[in-house]
Order: structure tokens, then C-alpha cells, then sequence
């Protein structure tokens, strides 16, 4: 769901116009290329001593243990950073700045440190509550400039009264400071159960926020 229906606007053109965001984008993707090297070194160090010691070998073997379970993580971690990358870009192209009053709020969240009830221990954890025009939570998120990679933006001398938002509500999309920089992307711990339009989940789905098997609940 989107901000007008609230009446809130959305801002014309696509969240990728944004002037930089292509750039940073096009560095996070760049990001790719450190796992390749790795892989690539981990392939050749694993083909080098099996062709030193020769196949069946102890020491091709020994390698082959440790080396071979090492390219598959890297392999793995590559194909899950290429696949949020694609998904940052995919939603920044296809959906436009959404403009909402917030608020900020701390909530309770499970953390390594903090009070320990229930038998876990508990911390606090800033978010963005995206409000409806009553004043009451829409949805929240975590805050948009953590884990910022771009240029320096200033940043607002307290709480921002707005945020930009491009996605879906009731699933996630990308969340950025008004201007359109600092951005990440975010999601919901768990997906909102509203009925969106056939146009709203079909490009929900098509960007792939739309978490596969979801249901409306009503």
C-alpha cells in the first residue's frame, strides 16, 4: 500500500532519479567483484595443490576439506548480495517517493546485551514510525541512515517530522531521509495482512516484496 491512500503525496518520476542514488547503488555493486577474487583464489589454491600433491592425495584431500567448503560459502554469499542488489534497484526504478509523517519510538528487541526476562535478554532499538493522518502507526522501520555507504548527507538536528518511502507498506521497499539520501532498505518483521489492488500486489510481487505464499487476511 501506498501513501495516498491516506492522501499523502507521492512524488513524481521514479525513486531512482534521485541524483546520486545511481551511483550509490552502482558502488554497493560493485561489491561483487571482492567475492569473485575470492572465489577465484580459493579455486586456484585448491586446483595448485591438488596439481602439486596429485589427486587422492593427503594433502589434495586435506584441501579439498577445507577449501571447498570456503567457496562454497563465498559462492553463496555472492549470489545473496547480487540478489539484494537487484532488489534495491528493482524498487528504487519501479516505485516513487512516498511522502509520510513520522515519529520517532524505541522498542523492545532481542539483543546480545540488555535485561534478561523470559529467558532472553533485551535491549532497545530506534524506529520510524510511518503515522496515519489520526496520528496512529502506520508501520515502522529501523531508521533510514544506518549502515549509510553513500556520501555525507546532513543529517537533521533531531527526529525528521517526514521520510520518504518507496515500496509497499505492508511489505517493505526503500526508506530514505526527505531529499532522498541517506536510503536503505527495509522490511516489515511481519507482512501486513491488507488487501492492496490487483495493480499494488502485482508489482509487489514482479519487485519481489510480496513474500511468496502471502494471503491478505482480509
Amino acid at each position: 500500500m501506498s501513501a495516498t491512500t491516506y492522501g499523502y503525496p507521492v512524488l513524481p518520476g521514479a525513486a531512482l532519479d534521485t541524483p546520486g542514488a545511481a551511483e550509490v547503488l552502482r558502488r554497493r555493486e560493485r561489491g561483487l567483484r571482492w567475492g569473485a577474487w575470492a572465489a577465484a583464489a580459493e579455486a586456484a589454491l585448491l586446483a595448485a595443490v591438488t596439481a602439486a600433491a596429485g589427486p587422492g592425495s593427503a594433502a589434495a584431500l586435506g584441501a579439498a576439506a577445507v577449501l571447498l567448503p570456503a567457496l562454497a560459502v563465498t559462492v553463496g554469499l555472492m549470489l545473496l548480495w547480487r540478489r539484494a542488489r537487484r532488489r534495491e534497484r528493482l524498487v528504487m526504478a519501479c516505485y516513487g517517493w512516498q511522502v509520510w509523517p513520522c515519529a520517532a519510538q524505541e522498542v523492545r528487541v532481542v539483543a546480545a546485551e540488555g535485561r534478561r526476562e523470559g529467558g532472553r535478554r533485551w535491549g532497545t532499538d530506534g524506529r520510524v514510525v510511518l503515522l496515519r493522518p489520526d496520528g496512529q502507526s502506520h508501520c515502522s522501520f529501523p531508521p533510514p541512515g544506518e549502515g549509510w555507504d553513500g556520501p555525507a548527507v546532513p543529517q537533521p538536528a533531531g527526529p525528521p517530522e517526514e521520510v520518504w518511502f518507496a515500496g509497499d507498506t505492508r511489505f517493505g521497499g526503500m526508506l530514505a531521509l526527505p531529499g532522498g539520501m541517506p536510503f536503505r532498505y527495509v522490511t516489515r518483521s511481519k507482512p501486513g495482512g491488507a488487501r492492496g489492488s490487483a495493480e499494488e500486489d502485482a508489482l509487489a510481487r514482479r519487485t519481489g516484496l510480496m513474500p511468496r505464499g502471502w494471503r491478505p487476511r482480509r
